[in-house]
């Protein structure tokens, strides 16, 4: 790299940091379970560790996966009650968010949800706020995706795996949670049962990589193992297990 175009990566990082800087402020905490009862309430806090001023929104979406852990989301303002959906923050400031739950108050298990705190141009909630000129300026707009659950009396995850053998290619692991709660990968591991009959550990750097997953109840993770080296290509049977917590 030329010294030329160096001075200028360096130059726009700096003046990345100083933005970031100047408008960063943070969402305490980022998750929070929530009885299932009638107008369960929890709080969170919005700090302005930045320079300016901030205005913020806040929003409630699904949380939904699929088995390749790829989210939707879809809106959910009906279940909560939001206080205060919108905001503005002075530098060094803080406030409290609180979020009602007005859903279900018996459910059959754990819901999620997101909450999405969003930084939005100044100007949009203020309107004696000036629209800021971006010529020339790069800004840095913070979203925090939040996660809210809420989870029935007795909730409990509950894990139940099973391995498909595509001899010579691939291993595929299926981790169900079959639970009521969201449960969090500990560890996994896979047993081969060799043509001879033998009993062979499977060492997988994907089976290091799941540990603390999170699978949602009533969700399935599927992962895709590369076919182990010293593993004969030939059709074999396989066991797996995974243990999770809460």
């Amino acid at each position: 790299m030329s010294s030329a175009r160096l001075l200028i990566a360096v130059g726009l990082l700096v003046q990345l940091a100083a933005v970031a800087d100047s408008y960063a402020y943070k969402l305490e905490p980022i998750s929070r379970v929530f009885p299932s009862g009638s107008k369960a309430t929890q709080s969170f806090e919005v700090i302005n560790n930045g320079k300016e001023r901030i205005a913020l929104t806040v929003s409630i979406m699904t949380l939904e996966r699929d088995e390749k852990h790829v989210e939707t989301n879809r809106p959910a303002e009906e279940q909560f009650l939001v206080y205060p959906p919108q905001l503005v923050l002075s530098p060094g400031k803080r406030q409290t968010i609180r979020v009602t739950w007005l859903g279900e108050t018996k459910l059959a298990r754990e819901s999620a949800y997101r909450i999405i705190v969003a930084q939005v141009p100044i100007h949009l909630l203020d309107k004696t706020a000036k629209p800021v000129d971006m010529h020339g300026e790069m800004k840095v707009l913070l979203t925090y995706r939040g996660t809210l659950l809420i989870r029935p009396p007795g909730a409990r995850p509950k894990i139940e795996t099973n391995v498909r053998v595509e001899a010579g290619k691939r291993l595929v692991l299926s981790v169900m949670n079959t639970g009521t709660a969201v449960a969090t990968v500990k560890r996994c591991s896979i047993n081969a049962i060799l043509p001879n009959g033998k009993v062979a550990t499977v060492h997988a750097p994907e089976l290091a990589q799941i540990v603390n997953h999170r699978i949602l109840a009533a969700n399935r993770r599927v992962y895709d193992i590369k076919w182990p080296t010293g593993l004969p290509a030939a059709p074999l049977k396989a066991v797996g297990q995974c243990v999770a917590g809460s």
